[in-house]
């Protein structure tokens, strides 16, 4: 399984908005999560700037380090390539 973090400047004109991309044999799935400030407080329950602390760096402009924040996220919800892929694509959103 392999994940990572797509972004986009959200329509607010502050921060991201989140999507954690799934890669397993059985294909490719998105899952929306949202404001990157709010999923971390609200969902991770961790600062932004923990986050950033556990998984090393806060430059998301590196494939590796979206990795890191994919795999960290997956982690950090105890998801697996099963639940991963009984989940809905809007299940782990924070708004």
């Amino acid at each position: 399984m392999n994940v990572t973090i797509e972004f986009q400047r959200n329509g607010y004109g502050f921060g991201y908005d989140w999507n954690l991309v799934v890669t397993t044999d059985n294909g490719r799935k998105s899952f929306y999560l949202g404001q990157d400030a709010k999923f971390c407080s609200r969902v991770l329950g961790l600062s932004p700037k923990e986050v950033i602390n556990e998984i090393g760096t806060d430059d998301l402009g590196t494939e590796e380090n979206r990795n890191l924040l994919g795999q960290f996220i997956v982690d950090h919800l105890g998801l697996d390539e099963e639940k991963l892929e009984s989940l809905n694509p809007w299940e782990l959103c924070c708004q």
